[in-house]
């Protein structure tokens, strides 16, 4: 089964084969849940990018303005990347209705 958007290319869904989606079942009717999963997903890594662009943004000013040391400024990036795994863990198990 294959689905075109019309803003980007082909998306190729298959039982069990090699595709760009794989349904491990003969259950269609999971496709609509797919395609909420598929833009949640996407708006997670939106969120995610611009959270972490945000937080090294507001390090780089606060370490030209000499608030932030090597070590603070490492711990800050860090915790930004422990931020962004937070919010990508959020998509598992997530239930649509």
């Amino acid at each position: 089964m294959t689905y075109q958007n019309p803003k980007a290319t082909y998306v190729c869904i298959n039982y069990g084969d090699a595709a760009d989606v794989a349904l491990m079942s003969d259950d269609i009717s999971k496709i609509p849940y797919l395609k909420r999963l598929s833009n949640a997903t996407v708006n997670t890594i939106k969120a995610s990018i611009t959270l972490s662009m945000c937080i090294n943004f507001a390090a780089i000013v606060l370490s030209l303005m000499e608030v932030l040391t090597p070590t603070t400024g490492a711990l800050v990036h860090n915790a930004g990347s422990c931020f962004v795994v937070l919010i990508a863990a959020l998509l598992y198990d997530r239930k649509f209705d």
